[in-house]
């Protein structure tokens, strides 16, 4: 059994950065630029659902596996032909001369047509039934996969925009840090030391910036290809991060996985379908007969009009290679289920064994260090009003924050994502999409 969400805590992102950080700067947070800006302004706004959506529907690789379906169902149609060839019509003409010395015409006319025996019709059938519900299977599987990728760079965009954020609010702090330093270290105030420090900072600050931009762009290019976006269509990713208290064990993923996966399902009905390719094979040993009709006449002689039956002698070829690839392809089936079983408890324990550890992580944040940070953000502000620390210790603080602010969202990350790889392990979803 798949126990229920039972707790949900909705993280608003970046909640200790408030108007009164730049209180003495006047500058807010809504100053920073946003990454989403650079887009264009009729950018195209989609949440995790719609993106799931759209990927079902423009997925280049699902599209393409789809396409499989077809040849599958084609195969049944052909299949599903009442006989198995089509008719073969003779015709034949000739002169001769006649007992009197006279040229007369002589011709003949036939008709045949082979006919399937014992139950072929209905064994190619069922072949193709199974064929057509693996190749089913099998794009269900790649559904997964793609859905599982969907998720994962959704929540990959959402957490890189807003360590961009984060990093540009660094930067502008450093920045001013820099500028005043400079200033100081004119006035005699500091060394340069502790100017060459700041510089140093400064530049860390920028360069974190870079890769964070650099993260979020290469994320919203990789969502795009999922979704079968051209790279320069303008796209706007609009969620939320939280964090979703989840209770679930092993043995519940465990057991689910082996009742939904579809790559299992599919390994399954290949064994089936080779089972009852083995059955055709062995009704194909004994040849269909060809059923003919003809009518022939001979000028100043009787018409004829007769049938007449023929069927190939299996003294050669008793389907002997067919056999043993369809014997071969249901002992293959039976190895890849056995396999994927053992792939399926090995992926379980590895989702499993992550999400403990991602769950386990972001519990420490949520419950030990972002109530501290909440509260240093107000004793620091308390502080800077009251005298008790300058303006740059003010920001120095404020940048300690923000660093653990950061590698907050990636903790939140790894937890979503965790998330995401017991779905994909387990073949059901197991959080509620937002």
């Amino acid at each position: 059994m798949i126990y229920p969400v039972s707790h949900i805590k909705s993280v608003t992102v970046i909640t200790f950065i408030v108007s009164a950080i730049f209180l003495t700067s006047n500058v807010s947070l809504a100053q920073v630029s946003d990454p989403t800006q650079r887009e264009e302004t009729k950018a195209k706004t989609v949440n995790l659902k719609d993106c799931i959506t759209i990927a079902y529907e423009s997925n280049l690789q699902l599209s393409a596996a789809r396409n499989r379906l077809g040849t599958a169902e084609a195969d049944r149609i052909k299949a599903s032909f009442l006989l198995p060839s089509n008719p073969k019509v003779i015709s034949k003409v000739g002169e001769r001369d006649g007992p009197d010395g006279a040229r007369t015409t002589d011709y003949m006319v036939r008709l045949s047509q082979e006919f399937q025996v014992f139950g072929q019709r209905r064994k190619r059938i069922n072949v193709s039934n199974k064929l057509i519900e693996r190749v089913k299977f099998e794009i269900s599987d790649l559904e997964r996969n793609v859905i599982a990728k969907v998720k994962t760079n959704f929540y990959e965009v959402l957490t890189f925009l807003e360590i961009v954020k984060l990093r540009e609010y660094a930067e502008n702090i450093f920045e001013r840090i820099h500028s005043a330093s400079v200033e100081r270290y004119k006035a005699g105030a500091i060394s340069a030391l502790e100017l060459n420090s700041m510089k140093i900072k400064y530049g860390v600050a920028r360069q974190q910036l870079l890769v964070a931009n650099n993260n979020y762009e290469n994320s919203l290019l990789d969502m795009k290809l999922i979704l079968g976006k051209p790279r320069d269509e303008a796209l706007t990713i609009d969620g939320k991060l939280s964090y979703e208290e989840l209770k679930i064990s092993i043995d519940d993923i465990l057991a689910s996985a082996y009742k939904t996966r579809p790559d299992l399902k599919a390994a399954e009905l290949e064994k089936e379908r080779a089972s009852k390719e083995i059955s055709l094979r062995k009704a194909e040993i004994f040849p269909n007969p060809t059923l003919s009709g003809f009518f022939s006449r001979e000028e100043r002689t009787d018409d004829i009009v007769g049938g007449f039956v023929s069927i190939s002698i299996p003294v050669w070829d008793r389907k002997q290679p067919e056999l043993k690839k369809a014997r071969t392809s249901k002992s293959t089936a039976s190895i890849n289920i056995s396999n994927k079983r053992l792939q399926i408890q090995n992926d379980v324990a590895t989702a499993y064994r992550t999400f403990t550890a991602a769950k386990q992580g972001i519990a420490i944040y949520t419950d030990d260090i972002m109530p501290q940070v909440n509260e240093n953000l107000k004793l620091n502000e308390i502080s800077y009003k009251e005298g008790k620390i300058n303006f740059v210790g003010f920001l120095m603080m404020q940048s300690d924050l923000i660093e653990t602010q950061t590698t907050y969202l990636e903790a939140l990350l790894s937890y979503n994502n965790a998330i995401v790889n017991l779905e994909a392990a387990s073949g059901v979803q197991l959080k509620i999409l937002n």
